[in-house]
């Protein structure tokens, strides 16, 4: 396996970090997965604009960052080396090496990773078991939450959690109750031909595909409501399903061991929608 570190092709087992990189101390940096098909990727100007807000978010300057160009040519070299034609690609980065303390060095130095990996696509039938993770809430305040921080634990301690419960992935709620969002992914519901998904308020990370599925269904005159829902009040909508980068557009079979409404699903608003993240996806648009 082949990787680019900080301006060099390395085989995996040949990439090091320093022990003195704040990200491997601090979790000090944040990522950004991408999905490429034949190597490109899709959204790619969208995601470089997303590493480039969250470098604003922690104070490094997103000048620091390699051009959306330079990651293009990056990623589809090591496509061609790893002889992938889908692949799942992660550019990490963090503020580099520093002393000791909090106080980030001046000017920093950051370490920059990207790697690329086979994706294996799921199924858009496979539908999702979600599990109310217990011992995690969104904070709308939390800097950590709302980037791809690299320190992802509230994230991991759910994934735990709906795991040893027999669940696929764990729906989390804001501090006060209400519906955020998955472990890595939005959560969108559709009830009487109408569109909901939780408002960024509640603390969620605002995906590149929840943005692409409002901007859709503005487009197709499909109503979209960003109120405040309750995990009991989702048992009544006709379907649930999740949206990310990678996976697209997932069904949510059951919450909590209960099925979600799925004796009427409105297939064809779901389907409109799923196809056209597909598309995008695929074309590396």
């Amino acid at each position: 396996m082949h990787v680019w570190l900080n301006g060099e092709y390395r085989t995996a087992e040949n990439a090091f970090v320093p022990v003195t990189d704040r990200g491997f101390l601090l979790g000090d940096g944040f990522f950004e997965t991408m999905r490429a098909h034949r190597g490109n990727v899709a959204w790619l100007h969208a995601h470089m604009e997303r590493l480039a807000a969250h470098a604003n978010v922690i104070g490094l300057p997103s000048n620091l960052l390699p051009s959306a160009s330079d990651v293009a040519g990056i990623i589809a070299k090591l496509c061609k080396q790893a002889d992938l034609t889908r692949a799942v690609v992660r550019m990490s980065v963090s503020r580099g090496s520093g002393p000791r303390g909090l106080l980030p060095p001046a000017p920093p130095t950051p370490t920059v990773l990207i790697t690329v990996a086979l994706f294996s696509p799921t199924l858009p039938s496979d539908g999702l078991n979600l599990i109310t993770a217990q011992k995690i809430r969104r904070n709308p305040w939390s800097v950590a939450g709302t980037i791809k921080s690299l320190n992802y634990l509230d994230n991991i301690v759910a994934k735990q959690e709906a795991h040893q419960a027999g669940g696929d992935d764990a729906l989390i709620l804001s501090v006060d109750g209400s519906v955020a969002e998955t472990t890595i992914a939005n959560l969108f519901g559709i009830k009487d031909g109408v569109l909901w998904t939780p408002d960024a308020s509640t603390g969620i990370l605002c995906g590149l595909a929840r943005t692409f599925v409002i901007n859709c269904a503005k487009a197709n005159r499909i109503e979209t409501r960003f109120d405040s829902h309750t995990p009991g009040q989702l048992a009544d909508m006709d379907m649930m399903f999740t949206a990310n980068a990678l996976q697209g557009l997932r069904p949510v079979a059951t919450l909590d061991g209960k099925a979600i409404c799925t004796n009427r699903p409105p297939q064809d608003i779901f389907v409109k929608l799923a196809q056209m993240v597909e598309g995008n996806l695929c074309n590396g648009i």
